[in-house]
């Protein structure tokens, strides 16, 4: 007679089986919303792509420099809400484009401010909108209450992550 095979039972943390039923399903609702706006972001980045040829954060950099002639690299980094490093780095893929030109200041050399190219300006009057994306569009038009409550929620959730396990299905979960 012939032995059925052993199944060996999987090791199940005693946080993940205390979860009820209510708690799970609101966590996989929530897992549901933020992956919907993943997806609505990647999404709009495609569409950009495809009728631009730029990426969306590259159209929002052209967009922030076109309202604001002159503009450094520097102050498109606060605008844009990322480190000057990357700021430049989507200006130099602007300027290999043709899409923005650097002006060096008449007083002070060290000073470069941009502006948009005439192919650039072309270039934002057929792309769509809204130019920063369909995240912070959504976040300028609910309440600032609503504003406040997201924050403080995301600031939980990134700080359960950094203590949550280093890796989970073979990725890291949080860089440093």
């Amino acid at each position: 007679m012939k032995r059925a095979p052993r199944v060996r039972k999987r090791h199940v943390p005693a946080a993940v089986v205390a979860v009820s039923d209510d708690r799970a399903a609101r966590e996989l609702r929530a897992l549901q919303d933020l992956r919907a706006v993943v997806g609505s972001a990647r999404r709009h980045d495609s569409r950009i792509r495809s009728a631009t040829g730029i990426a969306g954060s590259q159209l929002w950099a052209l967009a922030e420099i076109a309202g604001d002639a002159g503009i450094t690299v520097n102050a498109l980094a606060r605008r844009l809400a990322v480190h000057q490093t990357t700021a430049s780095n989507l200006v130099n893929a602007l300027v290999l484009r043709g899409l923005v030109r650097r002006i060096r200041d008449r007083r002070d050399q060290r000073m470069v401010h941009l502006d948009v190219t005439d192919a650039g300006a072309q270039l934002l009057s057929r792309a769509p909108q809204p130019y920063s994306g369909p995240l912070l569009d959504a976040m300028r038009r609910i309440t600032a209450d609503d504003l406040d409550a997201l924050a403080h929620s995301l600031v939980t959730l990134l700080a359960a992550m950094r203590h949550a396990a280093p890796v989970s299905a073979g990725e890291l979960l949080l860089g440093d």
